[in-house]
């Protein structure tokens, strides 16, 4: 009879869950997205990223068949990692929907898997790491990406190197310490690869979270003996993982920056791309128990571009008691949570337009609620 260990439920039922998750994709032809989806977006851009790879391209810049046929520089300004791994299921020879639809499906579990790792680093046993990982499965926004907004594969996809760079991030400042004629080079790797597929992925969620992983690493404390050796020590090699995957996700961030004043994005700024159209005041929370995905922009609280009322509810509680910790215990790592907590929620009402005005390159994210 097969036994299954202690270690393995967790990780079996994240899979079952990520599975139940992702099984409305599964039915024939593609999801109905609703009146905002843009599913249909996603069919064009892997086709295009299919013929550019079987042409010998790489990587893909180009959409060579869009805008009538004269092409567009679709890739060269918009993250496309995800696309590649579906081409990769078309190219071995699914079809471009089913190799969509497999690829939707592996970001939900490869996001519970990376949120499970990272509480596992952060929590005792393992109950408070897989509700961490379910509560992050089914956060709302992240089911919204597929189901509601259709077209958003690389932001979906971001879910999945937030938790592997703060664990990246965590293991480079608080990790065992090498040996002695050893160099840990999975310390810095690991947190750079990750930094690495998250601005190859999405660059506009790359842009929002940069300053929150700074953040966390700013109030990281070290563990074990001789704390400010290893502090110095830990930070240094955290910071310069964060660099090494800045230049490894160079060929394309850098070229995207440089070659801007020869596409016209003044658009993805303007009108309905303007953040100020998105700002979130009393329609922040739905005041409903089930969360509720329809689009009803004409009606205050129905927008599903905001939190769900239990999601608030416990981010309210969690927040509570990061602050008593911050507080009483003065615990960093709480101070750095409830700061994050704080400062993301303002970030999404009208109390922060004095920074959306002025910092450079911060329109670029068009809505708050991200």
């Amino acid at each position: 009879m097969l036994r299954l260990r202690p270690t393995s439920l967790p990780l079996l039922t994240l899979l079952l869950l990520a599975l139940l998750v992702a099984l409305p994709l599964w039915g024939p032809g593609m999801v109905n997205t609703r009146g905002g989806g843009d599913s249909p977006f996603l069919l064009q851009r892997l086709h295009q990223m299919v013929v550019n790879l079987r042409a010998g391209v790489f990587p893909v810049r180009w959409m060579p068949d869009a805008a009538y046929g004269l092409g567009y520089p679709f890739f060269s300004y918009y993250a496309a990692l995800p696309y590649y791994l579906a081409a990769f299921f078309a190219l071995a020879g699914l079809d471009l929907l089913t190799a969509l639809k497999l690829t939707q499906t592996l970001g939900f579990l490869l996001a519970a898997l990376a949120a499970y790792g990272w509480a596992r680093r952060l929590l005792p046993g393992r109950v408070a790491p897989w509700l961490t990982a379910v509560a992050y499965t089914m956060a709302p926004f992240h089911l919204v990406n597929v189901y509601v907004r259709g077209d958003s594969l690389s932001e979906f996809y971001a879910f999945v190197f937030y938790p592997l760079i703060l664990w990246g991030l965590d293991r480079a400042v608080r990790g065992k310490r090498p040996r002695e004629g050893q160099e840990g080079w999975g310390r810095l790797l690991f947190p750079a690869l990750a930094y690495a597929g998250l601005l190859l992925t999405h660059n506009i969620s790359a842009l929002i979270f940069t300053p929150f992983a700074l953040l966390f690493l700013l109030f990281l404390p070290p563990d074990g003996p001789a704390r400010r050796w290893r502090s110095w020590q830990g930070h240094r090699t955290a910071l310069l993982a964060l660099l090494v995957g800045l230049l490894l996700a160079a060929w394309f961030w850098l070229p995207a920056l440089a070659e801007s004043g020869y596409g016209q994005l003044g658009t993805v700024t303007l009108g309905y791309f303007h953040y100020s159209r998105h700002f979130r005041t009393l329609n922040l929370v739905q005041p409903r128990p089930l969360f509720d995905y329809e689009i009803a922009p004409s009606l205050e609280g129905r927008t599903p571009f905001a939190m769900g009322l239990f999601q608030a509810l416990f981010a309210l509680l969690g927040g509570l008691v990061l602050l008593r910790e911050a507080l009483g215990r003065r615990s960093r790592r709480a101070t750095t949570l409830a700061l994050s907590l704080l400062v993301a929620t303002a970030m999404i009402t009208p109390l922060s337009r004095p920074l959306w005005d002025h910092l450079p390159l911060l329109p670029l994210v068009q809505f708050p609620w991200r």
